[in-house]
């Protein structure tokens, strides 16, 4: 920098910084048009791959990474369950109670597809409330055995 561009007014300065602008908006905008052309041919891709493999009926699940597994059943209304998805949390020992479906869904244990009015469990509602909150598990897919271990990735 000049002894004159230091002593300069700061909104000459600005003027100045803006004007050099021009040329680099040029290579930002090559940058941005090469990252659309990318990003179109990758969602290209995407939708050709949906096209030619369709989902199976475990990929329903609201929660495809998850590891779920019935842990206990302390009683006919209450259950431990072990939840551990990468993407959203992690619950060694989380109680889940029997209700009733108020919405459609899909089982986390089974991918047993769920229709209101179906007997469910679901994570016992605390504050703050659980990242899986919308999980269900079907009351038909858990297992009859209060010891037995119902596994989804066994």
């Amino acid at each position: 920098m000049t002894a004159l561009f230091k002593r300069a007014d700061p909104w000459m300065q600005t003027v100045h910084q803006l004007k050099a602008l021009p040329t680099e908006s040029a290579e930002a905008n090559a940058s941005q048009k090469a990252a659309r052309a990318e990003s179109k041919f990758v969602e290209q891709l995407t939708r050709d791959w949906h096209r030619d493999h369709p989902r199976q009926s475990n990929d329903r699940r609201p929660f495809p990474q998850a590891v779920v597994r019935v842990i206990e059943r302390p009683s006919s209304a209450t259950a431990l369950v072990y939840w551990s998805d990468p993407g959203t949390c992690h619950y060694g020992y989380q109680g889940w109670r029997v209700t009733t479906a108020t919405g459609e869904g899909v089982c986390s244990l089974s991918g047993t597809p769920i229709h209101r009015g179906d007997a469910i469990y679901r994570p016992s509602q605390r504050d703050p409330k659980p990242q899986n909150a919308s999980a269900m598990i079907l009351a038909a897919a858990m297992p009859a055995d209060e010891e037995m271990e119902a596994d989804l990735h066994g």
